[in-house]
């Protein structure tokens, strides 16, 4: 019996592709540098070659009030008067962004979040739409499930480059005397 070429082709395509597995990039609970002190960070710590060796850092999940964080970050002197913005980013490197056909983010976040890759916007949630601040406050509470569950975004393949890249995400509080906040984010290369 004598195969095809086409039928061949297909054949190598459809078993090499059963062998493709997603990578993560950036697993649940890894360490995140992280600005807690309430300053205004203007833009650019958004962009992936911002050097951030003064900030601190620590594994997710970062936050506070939950008991379950295993960085407690710093919400300010006074609990009804806390900071409204903290700040988190990460660089990371993709050897071969070529041999991925997107990427997928799964977040974990109390109240607001802002996610930026490699300096460009790329999601909003809970977030009013248009310019804000630092200042500017989530649009709603988040409790309960909603603060443990992964809320996922998918982005392009050209969202990331072959060599170093880099998420940054602002966690916004929806009122100044809330009682906790939550980070934690995965990246996964499809």
């Amino acid at each position: 019996m004598t195969l095809s070429r086409p039928f061949l082709l297909g054949l190598c395509l459809t078993s090499s592709s059963l062998f493709a597995q997603d990578v993560a990039l950036i697993p649940f609970g890894s360490t995140w540098k992280y600005r807690d002190n309430g300053s205004n960070q203007g833009t650019a710590w958004r962009a992936t070659a911002f050097n951030d060796a003064a900030w601190a850092s620590g594994p997710a999940e970062l936050g506070y009030g939950d008991g379950d964080e295993a960085t407690v970050v710093s919400y300010g002197s006074s609990s009804s008067n806390k900071y409204i913005t903290t700040c988190f980013r990460k660089t990371f490197t993709i050897a071969n962004a070529g041999q991925f056909f997107g990427y997928r983010i799964r977040l974990k976040r109390d109240d607001g979040a802002v996610v930026y890759a490699n300096g460009t916007e790329v999601e909003r949630m809970n977030m009013p739409l248009g310019t804000f601040s630092y200042t500017s406050l989530a649009t709603a509470a988040v409790s309960d499930a909603d603060e443990t569950t992964a809320r996922e975004v998918f982005l392009p393949p050209t969202q990331f480059q072959t060599g170093t890249n880099s998420i940054a995400v602002e966690i916004h509080q929806s009122a100044a005397n809330s009682s906790d906040i939550t980070f934690d984010l995965e990246l996964t290369a499809l």
